[in-house]
């Protein structure tokens, strides 16, 4: 597995560029690749030879999108990889050893967002700390059942 730093092709339709200078390269998943015979689209995993390996899950969407950009499946015992698709949290310890080209799709507390109910509690939290005027985005909301007397 070799980590790639620079993209010989700055015309691709899978790759666009962000930071301030356009030179971080993001890798964007287009849903026609599943069903695209643009090998252009499809080739963008092997032409940069990636790798992701999904542990913990049966994510068969994931998998097929990652296969239709051509990217290849490894063992889940594997650490030669760029993409590790997990059904859960991860470990600190597994989370200190990955690479800086090695991405997770779970970090430490994500539930705070990903949740609706703690991503609410969350925003709650704000606008007391901080007032309603940068944190008014969400309307009156209630978590149920636990806050089932204040909804009526």
């Amino acid at each position: 597995m070799s980590h790639v730093n620079i993209f010989p092709s700055r015309d691709h339709p899978c790759i666009t560029w962000s930071g301030l200078s356009k030179s971080i390269p993001v890798l964007l998943f287009l849903p026609e690749a599943i069903v695209s015979k643009d090998r252009n689209i499809c080739s963008v995993g092997e032409r940069y030879n990636m790798a992701f390996k999904i542990v913990r899950t049966e994510s068969r969407l994931v998998r097929r999108i990652l296969s239709s950009h051509g990217f290849h499946e490894v063992h889940p015992n594997s650490n030669d990889f760029n993409l590790m698709w997990t059904g859960s949290h991860l470990k600190p310890y597994i989370l200190r050893s990955l690479q800086e080209f090695q991405k997770v799709n779970h970090f430490p507390r994500s539930y705070e967002l990903t949740r609706k109910d703690r991503l609410y509690k969350n925003i709650q939290r704000m606008q007391q700390t901080h007032g309603f005027k940068d944190f008014h985005i969400i309307p009156q909301t209630f978590v149920l059942p636990s806050e089932s007397q204040e909804f009526r």
